[in-house]
């Protein structure tokens, strides 16, 4: 029932900065998120021909999603782990609600297929193993922490950015390609 109860809150947390990020777009940046450019033609014209080196591609994705991975995992050692959790989702919603916000803007329901597409498939391996680590940042000290958690976990964000460097520059091609 805690678990249950756990997911709500994580939920309401991740769905709150979301509609936080959709607000951020619409009113605030307005007219100004053309001048931003992410989602223009051009740029994925020119991405339907790129090639992306997977050596390159994986030490980027290992630095970038490294931090974030180190840093849910050394929050578990500090006293405002629940803080740390809860931030993260609003994080994350915001970030997820202002990307989605901004391709819909630019090229409508194209946009969000695409944004759509670009989860896939790591983020199949992230998902679990984020919410391991938040579950204990939330629910400690009544979770406690264990190899097999580890293992989980860092199987879980190998396979993930091993994923997303191979397979997700070729599906995010496809439907560039597809699409445009």
């Amino acid at each position: 029932m805690k678990a249950f109860r756990t997911g709500h809150y994580f939920l309401a947390l991740f769905f709150t900065g979301f509609l936080t990020g959709i607000l951020i777009v619409n009113y605030i940046w307005g007219e100004q998120l053309s001048l931003i450019g992410t989602f223009t033609e051009v740029y994925l014209m020119r991405l339907k021909n790129e090639k992306i080196s997977f050596q390159q591609y994986i030490w980027y994705l290992i630095q970038v999603r490294g931090i974030f991975f180190l840093m849910l995992f050394l929050a578990m050692g500090i006293r405002i782990r629940k803080i740390v959790a809860a931030f993260f989702l609003l994080w994350t919603g915001m970030s997820g609600g202002i990307l989605l916000s901004e391709a819909v803007a630019e090229l409508g329901i194209k946009g969000s297929i695409l944004c759509v597409a670009g989860l896939f498939p790591q983020f199949l391996f992230y998902v679990p193993a984020v919410l391991v680590l938040l579950r204990f940042c939330w629910n400690y000290p009544q979770n406690q922490w264990n190899r097999q958690k580890t293992f989980f976990v860092c199987g879980l964000f190998l396979i993930g950015i091993f994923s997303e460097s191979c397979l997700n520059p070729w599906l995010i091609q496809q439907i560039v390609n597809i699409l445009f």
